[in-house]
């Protein structure tokens, strides 16, 4: 089921484009929706469902919220799917 939610997290250009930038650095919701000109409520569902999906974390400095790739739990999306490819090849 896990492996679904991912995916499904996956299958939208917006949430690809934030986790491009998270894997760079971590970062907080505003700065996201200046630089991907998406307002923040937009944002905020998406980093949502990302965070649903196990593949950010996010963290409160004061009162602000920065999240940042689960960079472990991406290269286990990464290497599954790498697995399911190969089986399909066979």
């Amino acid at each position: 089921m896990e492996l679904e939610k991912q995916l499904k997290a996956l299958s939208d250009r917006n949430r690809i484009m934030i986790l491009r930038i998270l894997h760079q650095h971590k970062e907080y919701g505003a700065r996201l929706a200046n630089t991907l000109d998406l307002t923040t409520a937009t944002i905020s569902h998406h980093l949502e469902i990302l965070k649903q999906a196990g593949l950010i974390v996010e963290e409160k400095v004061g009162n602000i919220k920065y999240f940042e790739l689960d960079h472990s739990r991406f290269d286990k999306l990464l290497q599954e799917l790498s697995t399911f490819v190969q089986m399909e090849q066979l």
